[in-house]
């Protein structure tokens, strides 16, 4: 049977279950920290601070690319406030806020978004203080408190009588203070709970999370006034919210961040491939790989396909990678793994390799947690067997790799899977024989099942349980923004099991309607 090679694979590595649910490895108290529907404090990440600046303000700069990286592990928006906090970061938010204000007050259409009333014509600091509300409102996502106001309002005074600036000089001073403020640069849910019930996130934060999710940026007016309605309370109106979201151009954050981090393709802008193996290569061919994928994702998000079907579909037309297609058997290609995104990613600069293509299918659509052996230094595959120069026949030289018996228990494992693959090359073009002449051989084993290529192993991929489960840890975690704990597993199983393998959109909305989402922690607030 297909379960028990399947087990085996996770217990190779670490001797643990496939069900992915391991916590904070790293730093096991940081999780132990986080209640189930907790989300940790934390920064927006790059990403994130730039799509709400330009949101904010109609800026074009993207100061964030500037900041330094964050070093997290799997999604990038993970990451605690207090782990990736460091003064070059703190400098950077400081350079960013003032170089943003300049910006915006610089142009007239930005300035007068932010000016709702001439400061100079009004009396007093009445319009100052309309200013300071409505645009603190967006950039903290929330109302300011009384005492905020006039804090800021304060500030406005101080500016003119102490720095000598005139009302809109000020204005613009204040706006830079805010793009400092915790409360713009972190993700923070301290408010009031929503008058529903106890332990209910208010709408703010509510509209925070989906705008977060699907957006990668702060809540838009629909939002806004749905939150100062309180009118995210039921279903069917997350559900509304879902639909709308995913309809808006701002969505291509989803497929850019979540997906893109999730299945890997965030990366392929930077991937290179060697142009003297692969003269084909170039910019506008990695460009049309990631266009096709992200048409590929949309047909099972903002489209009618089912996720059953992520295997199995046919690919978006793609005239630029005609030339990878031209070689194709009839019915050979077919499903996320034969897309030449995802081919090319799995691969090296000049050749396939098989046994990343089967880590990153196994890690990434079941959730197998994927780690070599504890003190085990397992070689590279270019010298394995004493080779040397280039590999001209990946299946030999593996072969070579698994006479260690350190690599053969894993090896053993994964080879199979990424070995069917392997009559498609390094940029996902089919081909029947390696560089020196030597046929191509996609046969293999797999548990009781022999198959002579990809498509014969699709039927035992297709039947695993774990397939339909894991887009919704993953999905849970980006959500979220940390790792699953233990006590998580009942939940995304619970959404994983209504959502029954549906489009992606039913899947977020089975998510940002369960109580996870939905209510604080135990340790932010009843439950």
């Amino acid at each position: 049977m297909f379960a028990s090679p399947w087990l085996a694979a996770g217990g190779c590595l670490l001797g643990i279950s496939c069900t992915g649910i391991l916590g904070n490895q790293d730093d096991p108290e940081e999780d132990a920290s986080v209640a189930p529907g907790g989300m940790p404090l934390h920064h927006m990440t790059a990403s994130e601070y730039n799509n709400t600046v330009a949101h904010l303000l109609g800026t074009r700069l993207r100061p964030a690319d500037g900041f330094p990286a964050s070093g997290a592990k799997g999604f990038d928006a993970s990451v605690s406030a207090l782990s990736s906090l460091s003064q070059v970061l703190v400098q950077g938010y400081y350079d960013a806020a003032k170089e943003l204000a300049a910006d915006a007050f610089s142009n007239e259409a930005q300035r007068a978004a932010i000016l709702v009333c001439d400061p100079a014509e009004a009396a007093g600091d009445g319009c100052a203080r309309e200013i300071i509300e409505r645009f603190g409102l967006r950039a903290f996502r929330r109302p300011l408190e009384a005492a905020e106001v006039d804090r800021y309002a304060a500030q406005y005074a101080d500016a003119q009588t102490k720095l000598e600036m005139s009302p809109v000089e000020a204005v613009q001073h204040v706006v830079r203070t805010l793009l400092t403020s915790p409360n713009f640069l972190l993700r923070i849910e301290v408010g009031p709970d929503s008058e529903r019930s106890p332990g209910a996130l208010n709408g703010y934060e509510i509209a925070s999370r989906l705008s977060y999710l699907l957006w990668s940026s702060l809540p838009d007016e629909t939002l806004f006034d749905a939150a100062e309605g309180d009118e995210l309370a039921t279903e069917g109106a997350l559900g509304q919210q879902v639909d709308r979201m995913l309809a808006d151009p701002k969505s291509a954050a989803f497929f850019q961040n979540f997906f893109g981090q999730w299945l890997g393709t965030r990366t392929l802008p930077s991937h290179n491939a060697d142009t003297t193996v692969f003269p084909g290569w170039n910019d506008e061919v990695k460009d049309a790989m990631l266009d096709q994928a992200n048409a590929y994702f949309a047909a099972f998000t903002t489209g009618e396909r089912r996720w059953s079907e992520f295997l199995t579909a046919p690919h978006p037309e793609s005239p630029l990678l005609e030339p990878l297609y031209a070689s194709d058997p009839e019915g050979i290609r077919a499903g996320f793994l034969t897309l030449p995104a995802f081919l090319t990613l799995s691969s090296r600069a000049d050749r396939t390799s098989p046994t990343s293509r089967a880590k990153t299918i196994m890690a990434q659509l079941f959730c197998v947690p994927m780690a070599p052996p504890a003190n085990v230094d397992i070689p590279e595959l270019d010298a394995a067997g004493g080779g040397s120069g280039p590999i001209e026949n990946v299946r030999k030289r593996l072969e070579k790799h698994r006479e260690s018996p350190d690599c053969a228990t894993c090896h053993d494992l994964l080879d199979p899977i990424g070995l069917s693959l392997e009559n498609f090359d390094a940029i996902g073009a089919y081909r029947t024989e390696y560089p020196n002449g030597d046929a191509i051989d996609a046969t293999g084993k797999y548990g009781d099942t022999e198959f002579q290529d990809i498509s014969g192993l699709l039927p035992e991929l297709l039947q695993n349980a774990q397939l339909g489960i894991c887009p919704s840890e993953q999905l849970f975690t980006y959500a979220l923004r940390r790792r699953p704990l233990g006590e998580d597993k009942s939940t995304f199983e619970a959404i994983a099991a209504r959502w029954g393998s549906g489009t992606i959109a039913d899947l977020v909305k089975q998510v940002v309607t369960s109580d996870a989402f939905r209510l604080r922690g135990a340790k932010g607030g009843a439950r």
